[in-house]
């Protein structure tokens, strides 16, 4: 055995000479480490499309304004929720509804009245644009920033 493992073998193979631990205690206790030690199937991490819901957003430049803040709020259950405010400029839009999905490394967010999806790729913390309306979110999309999450149930 090697190192550490080999130590604590050792350690329990005195403590039943002791009388402190008894030989199926210390079987069952070396079936343990030895499944430590060479590692126990873990399960696999949650695909990135479980960990979708939340809240972005976004500070972006603005042709007709200082900045423009963006907040997409992506809830459980499939309803999306977009805000634009123009800072120094026209001010608060209409908030726009969709809806959203997620499949594996991706989420889709369909705004009612849009005529193209806007297409995400899922990283921690990040929404990375893949597919947009360019006249709308010009040539860098809206790269979105997780603000809060949802608590899952």
């Amino acid at each position: 055995m090697s190192g550490s493992t080999g130590d604590c073998v050792g350690v329990m193979t005195n403590l039943v000479k002791e009388g402190r631990m008894t030989r199926a205690a210390l079987r069952l206790a070396c079936v343990l480490v030895a499944l430590a030690a060479w590692g126990c199937p873990m399960p696999p991490p949650p695909l990135p499309s479980s960990t979708v819901p939340g809240v972005y957003h976004a500070r972006l430049p603005a042709a007709d304004a200082s900045t423009r803040l963006v907040t997409l709020w992506l809830q459980p259950g499939g309803t999306a929720t977009l805000e634009t405010v123009y800072v120094g400029g026209q001010g608060r839009m209409p908030v726009e509804n969709g809806t959203w999905s997620a499949s594996g490394d991706e989420v889709t967010v369909v705004i009612e009245g849009e005529s193209e999806p806007l297409v995400f790729g899922i990283q921690p913390d990040q929404l990375v644009p893949k597919r947009w309306d360019r006249k709308l979110y010009g040539e860098n999309g809206l790269p979105l920033t997780r603000r809060s999450s949802y608590k899952q149930e």
